[in-house]
């Protein structure tokens, strides 16, 4: 049947109203004509697949990647780059409109593509790719068009060696790119075969600026385990971003997009006025070390361990003495420095679940005035905003394109209380 397709919900999925039901279907743009086929039907709501593509919308585009209708990292491809942050901003500001209707501000991102550091590549026997969306089946790729040069360096590296090696322990390949450095991580059952080959290789091609890792893991919930083990090269990255000297580990957190992440922490030290900042779910203490810079005293809390200790080797290296990196459960330690400290600027970036209702209750019964929340899931951060509505009013709404090609987006709100 055809449609036209109305509007994009927060999913990036095109929605039309007919007769009392509403269509669903992905990978369009609002106002195409569309042919779908139904899938399925649940009261009055029905789940189509894109069939065809009828009548396009001006804006959109073939895509440049030739895997990106097979797996499953970039599902917005088919918008040109000058509209398709202009898409995300319209999806957001419909969303949100019960909580700020004011103009919300974009940040772009200086490269749409080659922008990752950072690349997960599923491996089965001499199989290596990207898996398309919920699925386990893996999509082969030459090359990833987001990841940055050093990674798909890397890729055809391994995807050699495999090859040369018989497989039967590696599930992942974990490339990290940083500063022209890259840090490679196999994922493993028990110790490959043939490491020599890899380290050579990677060697040749990055001389002393790459360190080779192998992780053990035996479940399929998640892609890292606990278990590490150096192999050669550089144990930890050692770099720089807004006057901060840090460390990047296998393990670390960092923020994908480096352009995207120094506009992003650059705009949340604005709303720093110099006093104590508490900053929940604060990962390797990068950000925690910017803000550092500016503030009275700052209290970073991370539930990792071993981020906790990164954090605080990046505090020593930096001497910044105002900070204190304190390792626990956020949902335990916020309450008690938000008791302790009311006049103090709330920082939060947390998982995609949102933050925890012990959180929220302590931010509700305190005295805090700010509360600068970084979130990348609009679902859960409208979640949140609403358990806060009557105590806090949405003042400032900006949303940073951390993930070009693809409908994600990191929103940055502040909320100031009433």
């Amino acid at each position: 049947m055809k449609i036209l397709i109305e509007e994009l919900n927060i999913n990036g999925e095109g929605l039309s109203y007919i007769d009392g039901k509403k269509y669903c279907v992905k990978g369009v743009l609002t106002g195409e004509n569309v042919d779908v086929l139904e899938k399925s039907e649940k009261r009055n709501f029905v789940d189509t697949k894109l069939n065809k593509i009828v009548h396009p919308s001006p804006i959109r585009i073939l895509s440049k990647c030739v895997w990106c209708d097979k797996c499953g990292g970039c599902d917005f491809m088919f918008a040109d780059e000058k509209n398709a942050l202009k898409v995300k901003k319209n999806i957001i500001k419909n969303y949100f409109l019960d909580f700020f209707s004011k103009e919300i501000i974009t940040h772009s991102s200086k490269n749409n593509i080659h922008y990752r550091n950072k690349v997960s590549f599923a491996v089965n026997g001499d199989k290596i790719g990207l898996q398309k969306k919920n699925s386990n089946e893996i999509v082969e790729v030459d090359e990833c068009l987001v990841a940055k040069n050093e990674i798909n360096m890397v890729l055809k590296i391994f995807r050699e060696y495999l090859g040369k090696t018989q497989n039967s322990t590696i599930n992942h390949l974990v490339i990290r790119a940083v500063d022209n450095y890259v840090s490679v991580v196999l994922v493993c059952k028990i110790t490959p075969k043939n490491l020599d080959f890899c380290a050579k290789k990677l060697e040749c091609a990055f001389g002393n600026r790459f360190g080779l890792f192998l992780n053990f893991n035996t479940s399929k919930n998640k892609i890292l385990g606990d278990k590490w083990q150096y192999v050669c090269g550089q144990k930890e990255i050692c770099s720089k971003a807004l006057g901060i000297n840090f460390f990047v580990k296998p393990h670390s957190f960092l923020q994908i997009n480096d352009d995207v992440r120094d506009k992003l922490y650059n705009r949340i030290l604005r709303e720093i006025d110099g006093g104590v900042v508490i900053e929940g779910y604060s990962g390797a203490g990068l950000l925690s070390a910017v803000m550092a810079k500016k503030a009275e005293k700052v209290f970073a809390v991370e539930i990792n361990k071993t981020a906790s200790l990164d954090a605080e080797k990046t505090k020593i290296e930096n001497s910044l003495f105002n900070l204190e990196n304190i390792n626990g459960d956020c949902g335990l330690l916020l309450p008690k420095l938000v008791k302790k400290f009311p006049n103090a600027t709330f920082v939060v970036d947390p998982p995609r679940s949102g933050l925890d209702k012990n959180i929220i209750n302590a931010i509700i019964n305190s005295d805090v005035k700010k509360v600068v929340y970084i979130s990348c899931n609009p679902y859960t951060l409208k979640q949140n905003i609403y358990l806060l509505k009557d105590k806090f009013e949405v003042v400032n709404f900006e949303i940073f394109d951390i993930f070009p090609q693809t409908f994600e987006i990191e929103s940055f709100v502040v909320l100031n209380r009433k």
